[in-house]
């Protein structure tokens, strides 16, 4: 314990890794990379042999051997005969998706993207209405997608659109992404919103997003209203957990 507090400051108690889970070597992997990322472990830093480290956390050396060159892989450790581990000091770039608070501001944040359309079918009602008690349209149409941007899946999605906006559009709504298509077209948004939680990757969007199921993910529940009040927009987005950043100004 001792050597693992000089080694690892910032580790009051060994992690707790989960068994049965996913492999351990994914689990080490995640504890070393969330203490990279937030400057834990800087630039440069020489972490100790897999052997010494493999006896600090409790696991088999093999599986030090693939934590550590899963992080390679991702570009956030070297690893060198003769040089030892070190993280890498040109750290890769991470985009974030911020979370925006404005539908003008995210149709610009979405712009762009490229979707790949999962499921699709016409529905009378939209289940996602349920939790806001809002008016819904006549009828809806349903899509399952994964938003694509600089060749990262970043968003797995339930989407549930009026129908009869749907339809002025079809081919636009199916090949893009929907809120940047609805600007374009003029729909009156008179009221948006949406909401926030923190949550584990379902197998499902484990799967599309290219994640381990059970990884922290931001689930966004979104609806947009038209001057009637009538819903004609709602959605479930997910988002991959060290994609989504909050920067909050705090006033005094």
């Amino acid at each position: 314990m001792a050597e693992q507090k000089q080694l690892f400051p910032f580790f009051s108690e060994p992690p707790q890794f989960r068994r049965p889970g996913p492999p351990l070597y994914a689990q080490l992997a995640d504890v070393l990379r969330q203490q990279i990322e937030n400057g834990m472990l800087p630039p440069g830093a020489k972490l100790p042999n897999l052997l010494r480290m493999a006896e600090i956390f409790g696991v088999a050396r093999v599986t030090a051997r693939q934590a550590v060159q899963l992080l390679c892989l991702e570009g956030l450790l070297t690893s060198r005969q003769g040089r030892g581990i070190h993280v890498a000091r040109q750290l890769p770039a991470r985009p974030h998706e911020k979370m925006r608070t404005s539908w003008k501001a995210m149709v610009k944040r979405i712009e762009g993207a490229s979707v790949e359309l999962l499921d699709a079918a016409d529905v009378p009602d939209c289940p996602l209405l349920a939790a806001w008690d809002l008016p819904s349209a006549p009828a809806y149409r349903y899509m399952r997608r994964v938003h694509i941007k600089d060749g990262v899946r970043f968003a797995y999605i339930d989407l549930y659109l009026d129908k009869a906006i749907y339809d002025r559009a079809p081919e636009r709504f199916n090949a893009t992404t929907v809120i940047p298509v609805m600007d374009e077209l003029n729909v009156n948004v008179s009221k948006a919103r949406q909401e926030l939680t923190i949550g584990g990757a379902s197998p499902e969007a484990a799967q599309h997003l290219d994640i381990p199921c059970g990884a922290p993910v931001a689930l966004v529940r979104r609806y947009a209203c038209d001057e009637t009040g009538r819903a004609i927009y709602a959605a479930l987005v997910v988002h991959p957990g060290d994609r989504v950043r909050f920067d909050i100004d705090l006033v005094r």
